[in-house]
């Protein structure tokens, strides 16, 4: 369960599901969308691809994680490198098998998302800055797969969902920071490392006013009151970790994470 990151995999179920019952539902009675089964099976679909896309990446970064997340790692270093494998590949059968079931449209999506999750911790996650960038693309790409099945994926959910890839990239930024030392260690390229520290808080906090100049231009085009106040709260947010990543390293990985989870409330009057 470590290994899969299944919080993640959950935040990303429940993000799937809001955006479901709130942004595509077009139905007034909610237990008649819920009865839609293809929206279920996208969902489980999404959830086992992803697990296993965790997994493979935790088997390509396991000497890093020695350096960086020691104890959580030797943790799960418990179970075998050669388990972590076969349980990867049964993950994404059981993911394409209910993805084919949905439709095969789905399952096509799902088959190259899979693929991608693979080359990106096989090839894609040794590039700097490409690591950082598909790793930000990959994680919206899971949140937004409802949209091929109901076809509904205009400027605002564009806008919406560059505004999280920006917040998600300032993120993976913010990783390489903190993980400089083992990085180092390891002679493993990253921003960080190949950068500097301080040029890389420069990339974080640049990332956040881009992402800050895209809340406005989303305001601007979506005027829905209530999402003045979750993108205000974010912008606040993205101006304390401005300040934050100075100093106080720690409290920028809490303001991600209530970032991200603001993001999936908004998600409700999109």
């Amino acid at each position: 369960m470590s290994t899969v990151r299944w919080k993640n995999v959950l935040f990303t179920v429940i993000a799937q599901y809001v955006a479901f019952l709130f942004a595509f539902n077009t139905k007034s009675n909610i237990w008649i969308t819920l009865s839609e089964v293809k929206v279920h099976l996208i969902i489980a679909s999404t959830a086992f691809i992803l697990a296993g896309g965790y997994i493979i990446n935790n088997f390509y970064d396991i000497e890093k994680d020695l350096i960086n997340r020691p104890h959580r790692t030797r943790f799960q270093n418990l179970v075998s490198r050669g388990f972590k494998l076969n349980f990867y590949v049964l993950l994404n059968l059981i993911g394409l098998s209910i993805a084919l079931y949905a439709s095969w449209r789905i399952f096509v999506f799902f088959f190259f998302y899979g693929t991608l999750l693979w080359f990106y911790s096989h090839k894609l996650s040794k590039i700097v800055l490409i690591r950082e960038f598909t790793a930000s693309f990959l994680t919206v790409l899971a949140f937004f797969s409802l949209t091929i099945y109901f076809k509904t994926f205009g400027l605002v959910f564009f806008l919406y969902g560059m505004n999280l890839f920006f917040v998600l990239f300032a993120r993976e930024i913010y990783k390489d920071i903190i993980s400089h030392k083992g990085d180092i260690l390891l002679g493993y390229d990253s921003i960080a490392t190949q950068a500097g520290l301080n040029p890389s808080k420069r990339i974080f906090q640049v990332i956040l006013i881009s992402s800050i100049i895209v809340d406005a231009l989303f305001l601007w085009v979506h005027t829905k009151p209530e999402l003045f106040y979750v993108l205000g709260a974010i912008a606040l947010i993205k101006t304390l970790m401005l300040v934050f990543i100075e100093h106080k390293l720690e409290s920028v990985h809490r303001l991600l994470q209530l970032a991200i989870l603001l993001f999936i409330l908004g998600i409700v009057w999109l």
